[in-house]
């Protein structure tokens, strides 16, 4: 029995190495990493459970491998659970926030179970079966009398090494051989070979699939080039130390490195160049300083050939092979800090244990400074920051911080020591864990690079064997524990069957939701969604878009459904919009989106709720109060008052953003309701921004405030741009027919006519100027 967990667990690991950073599947809204947290969650628990099966029913004895790195890792995922339970938004904690999904509380615990199963399952004494020694002679007696009498019912004792579940050296050549495949898939995109199968194959994939960032580790390009030049740490520090037993591997990692570097020099990403450079700096100025390489000082060549190409393309500000690809929209390392900063110091709840993991976005929403707002990306929501050191200080506080902290210095002072004991065989981990440290403060963290860090480090912990005993725990002469220890693994199993039949709801949920996008009634959009909100109740963005699709039918019939059935199919959708998107509040009430849309849909209602004003007042100060620093949320808000308190929103919305156009066309439109003729020309005349609509509405300003010829002007500028615009070239006519100049008039009133055949006020228009 113990053969048969040893194999689910080495299956289950070598597949999970080997698959997560190549796998990804069509059938989900994002295709990459919500399947491979999917793949992560159930490969994971699948080996954990085998290695806990294994020591209950197989070898009748606890066996925990005591290292230095227990405890801190421990602590850090006990922090990351407290600061799930205490979260701003729980569903984002515990699943990770959508459209991310690896940053949530389920994919950290299933990288701790990762790396335990992995330290306690390579290079552990592994028996084959519980066997006792015969006892024969007095003294053996004597000497098992003693022992028992000391450990009781526990014995730990020393064995010869026997052989592990897997070895270190086939999930490390699991994990590079991945990589080869990574990098071949990022050149046939890059170079358009995927673009090129699209015509046969398109039906049946997403358009990402043929587009020049597709690559299966990352999803962006940037992910991509961080990724692989902690694989080149990893495959020169594998070269330098020789730690391939055979000579075809070394092979196979060279080409592997010089496959990754015109990857490298393509995409041009300065993170991943700092990256590469910083640490192989750092270990030529160590090996340098130490001698390592006395006898073969020639091996230092390859590091300082790496150090050389990334500084050169580290200084270099641009691309040097331009293939036209488009680069990842990430949030400034400065922006990063004073969120992450105002998130830990906002209060002591998240001083110590941050907003909660995975809700880095509602940070952004929150503590986004008002200088963002001149950004050219000031609309976008971030859900990510610029680096993961960060994301931990705004989602798990201080003490999360300071855990991870611990772990690393943990990590980096016992690996020191191995490396002054000159072990060779812990440099190459410890060289790419220092890449990923570095990493962590240029890049946030996708699976990828999660993967990468936790199978390093389990790897590297792994190999301290010699250094480390085994707390070993006996319970063969106890069948009544045994069947206790049974029983919980029978609950544990349980548990575990449970989330996997959650997770296949929740991932049918996904696969419907894309189907649901593309359906082309909004009725089969609507039929969709309620099935897909009651497979996975929890996911807010299902509910949110579901409100919206009510609300979109309520428009089109508001003016048409004038029957008592009509107006019954109304009030129906009206309620099922207010339910969604209440339901949706109450679920993740701290998501600035769901009020924003809750404020909305309030105020398209007014005509049928008499309280719908009132609701979408709250709905929009509460989107306030979780984005203080958006100026649409202000704006949005003025729309719904009247005179000056409406011109105070406009004016704090133009406080946040000088150049905001729409909030400046609302403080004229307010001067313009009043009769204020003038003072709306005024606000107009703020706006430097040329846009037909602003044309237009200056010039229907200029009209009524008897400025003929500007009016002219403008409305002949939006003609201009836009021959189309009926309304422009209908105030046009006006214009011309106000100046006495009936022929341009009658022309532009027949522009009119062509484009809204039939129209009988343009008809008796022509007609009175043509008497």
């Amino acid at each position: 029995m113990s053969n048969m967990f040893d194999k689910v667990i080495k299956s289950s690991l070598c597949l999970l190495v080997f698959l997560l950073p190549i796998f990804w599947l069509p059938f989900s809204f994002e295709i990459f990493e919500f399947n491979k947290q999917y793949l992560l969650f159930f490969l994971s628990s699948l080996a954990f459970l085998a290695w806990i099966g294994k020591m209950v029913l197989a070898d009748k004895e606890i066996r925990i491998k005591k290292t230095p790195l227990n405890i801190p890792v421990l602590v850090f995922l006990f922090i990351a659970v407290l600061s799930a339970v205490f979260s701003a938004d729980k569903t984002s904690s515990l699943l990770g926030f959508y459209g991310r999904f690896s940053d949530g509380l389920i994919g950290l615990l299933s990288f701790g179970m990762l790396f335990f199963t992995i330290i306690n399952n390579t290079g552990l004494k592994i028996k084959a079966k519980n066997e006792k020694k015969k006892i024969t002679t007095q003294s053996e007696k004597l000497e098992k009398k003693e022992e028992d009498n000391k450990e009781e019912t526990a014995s730990v004792e020393k064995e010869e090494p026997k052989k592990a579940a897997i070895s270190s050296e086939s999930l490390l050549a699991s994990f590079i051989f991945s990589t080869f495949f990574v990098i071949l898939l990022s050149y046939l995109s890059v170079f358009g070979v995927l673009a090129k199968l699209s015509g046969s194959i398109s039906n049946y994939l997403p358009s990402l699939v043929f587009q020049k960032t597709f690559n299966p580790a990352a999803g962006s390009l940037e992910g991509l080039s961080i990724f692989l030049s902690i694989i080149v740490v990893l495959l020169t520090g594998l070269i330098l130390f020789q730690s391939l037993k055979s000579k075809f591997k070394t092979i196979i990692c060279i080409l592997i490195l010089f496959a990754s570097l015109p990857l490298l020099v393509i995409i041009d990403f300065t993170s991943a160049w700092l990256v590469l450079l910083i640490t192989l700096l750092l270990f030529v100025g160590f090996a340098i300083s130490k001698r390592i390489f006395k006898k073969n000082v020639n091996r230092l060549l390859l590091p300082i050939f790496l150090v050389i190409i990334a500084a050169v393309f580290a200084i270099i500000p641009q691309r040097v092979i331009n293939l036209d690809l488009p680069q990842e929209q990430v949030l400034s390392q400065g922006e990063s800090s004073h969120i992450a900063w105002g998130a830990a110091t906002d209060s002591i709840k998240t001083g110590f244990l941050g907003s909660g993991i995975g809700t880095f976005s509602y940070d952004f929403s929150k503590y986004r400074s008002q200088e963002f707002n001149q950004n050219q990306l000031w609309q976008i929501r971030f859900d990510r920051p610029a680096s993961h050191i960060l994301e931990i200080l705004a989602t798990t506080g201080f003490l999360g911080l300071l855990s991870y902290l611990i772990l690393i210095v943990s990590f980096v002072a016992v690996s020191l020591r191995f490396l002054q004991l000159k072990n060779a065989g812990q440099a190459p981990l410890f060289l790419a864990f220092l890449a990923l440290l570095i990493s962590h403060l240029v890049y946030y963290q996708n699976t990828a690079l999660a993967l990468a860090f936790w199978l390093i480090l389990a790897l590297a912990v792994a190999g301290w064997t010699d250094k480390n005993s085994e707390k070993r725990f006996s319970f063969a002469d106890f069948p009544e524990l045994s069947l206790v220890l049974s029983t919980l693994l029978i609950i544990i199993s349980l548990v575990f069957g449970a989330l996997y039949f959650f997770a296949g709801k929740f991932y049918i949920a996904d696969k419907m939701y894309i189907k649901n996008v593309q359906a082309e009634s909004r009725a089969a959009q609507i039929d969709k969604l309620e099935e897909i909100v009651n497979l996975n109740p929890y996911r807010i963005q299902y509910r949110v878009v579901l409100a919206r699709l009510y609300l979109s039918e309520v428009k089109e019939a508001e003016g048409i459904s004038t029957s008592e059935e009509g107006l019954a199919l109304i009030q129906t959708n009206v309620g099922k919009a207010i339910e969604q998107a209440k339901t949706a509040s109450e679920i993740s009430p701290n998501r600035v989106i769901v009020w924003e849309t809750l404020g909305m849909l309030y105020r398209d209602i007014q005509s049928i709720a008499p309280n719908a004003l009132e609701w979408s007042l709250k709905s929009f100060e509460k989107a306030i109060e979780l984005e203080p620093n958006n100026p649409v949320l202000y704006t949005e808000l003025g729309k719904l008052m009247e005179s000056e308190e409406a011109r105070a929103k406009f004016a704090k919305a133009l406080e946040l953003k000088p150049d905001y156009v729409d909030a400046l066309m609302q403080a004229a439109f307010s001067y313009e309701k009043e009769g204020d003729i003038e003072a709306a020309i005024k606000e107009m005349e703020k706006i430097t921004a040329v846009d037909v609509e602003i044309l237009f509405h200056l010039g229907r300003m200029y009209f009524n405030n008897q400025q003929i010829d500007e009016a002219i002007n403008r409305f002949l500028a939006v003609a201009t741009v836009q021959p189309n615009h009926s309304n422009a070239l209908y105030s046009l006519g006006v214009a011309y027919s106000a100046k006495g100049e009936k022929d341009l008039a009658i022309q532009a009133f027949e522009i009119v006519l062509e484009l809204n055949p039939g129209n009988t006020d343009v008809v008796q228009k022509i007609e009175e100027l043509k008497k």
